[in-house]
């Protein structure tokens, strides 16, 4: 081998380095679900809309955990969600008796007009099986280098109430919600 064909690779060699690199990207496929929870973008995702006909009341739910916003956050949201989901007819029950267990997780990000503000809801069976992921996001007008900072009480309060419809359109949808119908869905 001269110096000058240092570098270069012959065709057995890139082919094999092309083979391998497909198989890596074939392996991968299965994570790209994975990876795509933990970016869920609600432009791609849809929402279930509620059914009118539908009583909640057998299809209980425990909120089991909401994380990401700050502590001083944390708390003011816990209480605009417990009031936004009684407004939406949600049966909230203990986790050892509720039929669905919900985690939910906020993120906050700067944006050019403020703080975009992500909030995911996994829902669980009892069994912890994941029966469906909801996904939505607000953008809060403000300034500042801390997206956190930029989020008021009345952006949380709005947070809480399109949680709560986005949990009780889930829900209005599963077999617990009496009368059964067809599921329901928006785009």
């Amino acid at each position: 081998m001269t110096t000058k064909d240092r570098g270069r690779v012959g065709p057995g060699t890139a082919f094999a380095t092309a083979a391998a690199a497909l198989a890596a990207a074939l392996a991968l496929g299965g994570c790209v679900e994975t990876a795509g929870d933990l970016a869920a973008s609600p432009e791609s995702s849809w929402q279930f809309a509620r059914r009118a006909d539908a009583s909640m009341a057998g299809a209980t739910l425990a909120i089991m955990s909401v994380e990401g916003a700050p502590e001083a956050l944390a708390q003011g949201f816990d209480q605009s969600l417990n009031a936004a989901a009684a407004a939406q007819q949600i049966a909230i029950a203990p986790p050892t008796s509720a039929k669905y267990l919900a985690r939910g997780y906020l993120n906050a990000t700067r944006v050019a007009q403020g703080a975009r503000v992500d909030f995911v809801w996994d829902v669980f069976t009892p069994d912890k099986q994941r029966a469906q992921r909801l996904s939505d996001a607000i953008v809060v007008a403000g300034s500042g280098d801390d997206p956190w900072a930029i989020v008021t009480p009345a952006a949380l309060d709005s947070i809480a109430a399109k949680s709560a419809v986005d949990l009780a359109g889930y829900l209005s949808n599963t077999p617990e919600a009496a009368p059964g119908a067809a599921l329901s869905y928006a785009q």
